[in-house]
């Protein structure tokens, strides 16, 4: 049997009825608005559905999408409204890329969803998931997954000169958070459910995060509420709120928030951490300093003082 390769194209509204035969010549010839044309190496349909397989490639305007073999269903004047995919999906539309082992389009709506171990992207975010939703036709990445692992590229850090009149160089360290459900677009990304932030040496953790965008799609600020936990190297933080600025480094926990070290524990109504920083800012400050134990043999009233709270170790936790 040889193989042969086949394309087919649908509209996506009924083309206007031909004119008589006699002025068929005559006639302009029908727009057809956003249509979708299918290639493959083999077919066979019926009036409602079209089964492709072999290299499948379907095209709608700046949309290319690739699989082993895919159904198209469709009215009766040929108006595609729905493409199901299966078997090494890729998906390409300008900059952007995805990727699965199932895929559903729904055509009328322009949303592509994916499963199968899905994974897409373009130049400042990487999603990966269960399952997502991608919204095609669109300038922005508008996406939404399930079960979700986020890399998001963060603002530059702004870090301090190295000396009089130069600047130390920008870093860009990327961020990963992971959450069992995300929705993004141009301007920010809202994350729920066992929400988990890492960047550089810091582990935010909290019930629902919204991550703020700057026009080039880079995070400069994400919102945290409800449990919110965070560690830094020995240090951790938790509250019911808090502000990650993320050029800065700087946390900002509230609602009853508490701070520890290897040493100390601290309350207030505000705690401030910086990453990589061992120093913390507390406002109204209650601070607890763990006593020294004395060391065997040492009688009691001898030797150096130990640690209290009027009388705390040299070291990097502060309180304003």
């Amino acid at each position: 049997m040889i193989e042969y390769l086949l394309t087919a194209f649908f509209v996506a509204q009924p083309v206007a009825p031909a004119a008589a035969s006699g002025a068929a010549a005559q006639a302009p010839v029908p727009r057809l608005r956003d249509p979708v044309a299918i290639s493959s190496r083999r077919l066979s349909g019926s009036r409602e559905r079209a089964v492709f397989s072999g290299d499948v490639v379907v095209t709608q305007k700046a949309l290319e999408l690739r699989c082993d073999e895919m159904a198209a269903s469709y009215t009766g004047p040929r108006e595609v409204t729905r493409v199901e995919c299966s078997g090494q999906v890729r998906m390409v539309e300008g900059s952007r890329t995805a990727r699965g082992e199932r895929a559903v389009f729904d055509v009328p709506a322009g949303v592509l969803s994916l499963s199968g171990s899905p994974e897409a992207s373009d130049p400042t975010t990487r999603l990966r998931g269960a399952e997502m939703r991608l919204k095609t036709g669109v300038p922005g990445f508008e996406y939404e997954v399930d079960e979700a692992v986020v890399t998001l590229e963060a603002a530059p850090l702004s870090l301090p000169r190295k000396s009089p009149g130069k600047d130390a160089p920008a870093a860009r360290l990327p961020a990963e958070v992971s959450a069992r459900k995300v929705v993004g677009s141009r301007s920010q990304s809202v994350f729920t459910g066992d929400v988990v932030v890492k960047h550089r040496t810091l582990e935010l953790r909290c019930d629902k995060m919204v991550a703020y965008y700057t026009a080039s799609q880079q995070v400069t600020r994400a919102e945290c509420v409800g449990h919110v936990r965070a560690t830094d190297a020995d240090r951790s933080v938790k509250g019911e709120r808090a502000e990650f600025r993320v050029p800065t480094g700087v946390l900002v926990v509230t609602g009853n928030p508490e701070a520890r070290d290897a040493t100390t524990r601290l309350r207030g109504s505000e705690v401030r951490m910086t990453v990589g920083n061992a120093n913390f800012e507390v406002k109204d400050a209650v601070v607890t300093v763990e006593s020294a134990t004395p060391l065997p043999g040492r009688e009691a009233g001898k030797g150096p003082p130990a640690s209290t709270p009027s009388n705390p170790p040299s070291g990097g936790t502060r309180s304003p």
